[in-house]
């Protein structure tokens, strides 16, 4: 300390100050007080916000947390792993039974966090730069719609959240900020959505695909307001998607989750987690983590095995389709031939499947907004308004693409049961079915039905221990 002292010192007979110098950053280095300056700049920031969809906290790579959180959490699935000293986080969250340390409640609260700083950090430099406008403000709608995507997630599964909306550099900096109401959270989220489909692009060309265009920003937003059950908000945000007609189911099922479907062909995908293979540390692995456990067969390519066993379908799922429907088959394989030719009787997801590249290597990407999702939730917001005819119309769009009959739903208790389980089999692993129970108070009787220690505190997941041992201002959620 002594040193730096007296070198400070001295250079001050040929410096105006020693902190001047300090503060000079290195051209060949690049930090946040040289880096914000351009068009080129803003563009790096913002997909690297995106880039935290892959973080371990977020969707990551087939064992994200919202992957455990939103479907292991729920009746659509279960680890299918043995139970070692291992795997107790992951069967904590397959048993209902959590603890305050659990890797996946810390992942999930430091990878949103580090996608808000990342947004937050672009809106607070933008104002400051000129090029050309519509770009600003497409990045700007793209910094909002990936912040209120990560606040939205944040306020679902953990209740009141801290409210962080500049950036931050202090590494202490949220060390005393304690946690906002859920209103002010949702307020944050609306207005930043409200924004974001004012200034993103209407069209997405296939260089830029994986980017929010207006039409993602508008549904997302129709979710916030439907999850605030602000059906008459929701049902015209999502109306509007609808009626511009530029989304649309495709013709099959499968063809949504396809490699082989050109992105210039699937306008069912409005938002996805884009993965590249290659050995480049951008290959998904979400078939191989989903494959039966240690289990290698020629049904799962060549290279694919052997299989880690996670998020594997419950029973109660694979009950759930009803006779004829198309999405089983697209969705779970019921079986596999071991390297022996024997059939074995365990079911894994294929949905997002690809064989025959290396481990891990998968090109598949993963549907984090899709117009199948539009279409129930315009329904529900319908049902919800006691329109239950009409609701009936953008439900049995989605079955008749299924292969199924229209609904039978007349009253308003059966169509909320009804869209119910359209969602949990046209959505299945897409880390949305836990959202979906808990949105609709439904979370304790489903649960308790199929054996789950329900209890209505667990609606909300606790703030990790981590977090509450560094900031004492952290209250814990109730039940903890």
């Amino acid at each position: 300390m002594k040193k730096t002292l007296l070198s400070c010192a001295l250079l001050t007979l040929g410096l105006s100050s020693c902190k001047d110098f300090l503060t000079v950053v290195p051209q060949t280095e690049r930090t946040t007080a040289n880096f914000y300056n351009t068009a080129a700049d803003f563009n790096t920031a913002v997909v690297g916000t995106y880039a935290t969809f892959k973080h371990a906290g977020l969707y990551g790579n087939g064992a994200g947390s919202l992957i455990w959180l939103g479907e292991v959490a729920s009746d659509n699935t279960e680890y299918g792993t043995p139970r070692t000293t291992t795997s107790v986080a992951a069967y904590e969250i397959d048993d209902l039974n959590y603890s305050l340390a659990n890797t996946y409640f810390r992942d999930a609260w430091l990878g949103h966090y580090q996608g808000i700083a990342r947004a937050n950090a672009i809106l607070d430099h933008l104002p400051a730069v000129s090029f050309d406008a519509a770009l600003k403000g497409q990045y700007e709608g793209e910094a909002r719609f990936l912040r209120a995507m990560f606040y939205f997630n944040l306020v679902r599964l953990f209740g009141p959240v801290q409210l962080l909306t500049t950036e931050i550099n202090d590494p202490y900096g949220t060390a005393s900020i304690g946690r906002s109401p859920v209103n002010e959270v949702y307020t944050l989220i609306e207005s930043d959505l409200q924004a974001a489909e004012n200034t993103l692009p209407a069209t997405i060309t296939a260089a830029n695909q994986g980017r929010a265009s207006k039409w993602a920003a508008k549904a997302l937003l129709g979710k916030v307001y439907l999850t605030e059950q602000k059906y008459a908000l929701a049902g015209a945000k999502l109306k509007e998607i609808v009626d511009a007609n530029v989304n649309s189911l495709m013709p099959n099922y499968a063809d949504a989750f396809l490699l082989t479907t050109s992105f210039a062909n699937n306008r069912e995908v409005m938002l996805a987690v884009q993965y590249k293979g290659g050995q480049i540390g951008q290959g998904g692995n979400f078939y191989t983590q989903w494959t039966p456990f240690a289990a290698n067969s020629p049904d799962f390519g060549f290279t694919n095995g052997p299989g880690d066993g996670v998020n594997r379908p419950t029973t109660s799922l694979i009950a759930a389709y009803p006779i004829g429907d198309a999405r089983k088959a697209a969705s779970i394989a019921l079986s596999y031939t071991n390297t022996s030719g024997v059939v074995v009787a365990e079911p894994y997801p294929v949905k997002f499947r690809q064989t025959g590249i290396i481990k891990g290597e998968s090109d598949v990407d993963y549907p984090v907004l899709r117009y199948a999702d539009v279409l129930l939730m315009y329904a529900e917001s319908l049902n919800e308004q006691g329109q239950t005819t009409a609701a009936a119309a953008p439900l049995n769009q989605v079955r008749t693409r299924a292969r199924l009959a229209n609904t039978t739903a007349a009253t308003q208790t059966d169509m909320r049961l009804a869209l119910e389980q359209e969602r949990r089999v046209e959505l299945a692993f897409e880390s949305q079915r836990w959202f979906d129970l808990v949105r609709t108070n439904r979370f304790v009787p489903v649960m308790t039905a199929v054996g789950k220690p329900a209890q209505t505190f667990k609606m909300l997941y606790p703030i990790p221990q981590r977090e509450t041992d560094l900031n004492k201002n952290l209250t814990q959620n109730p039940g903890y």
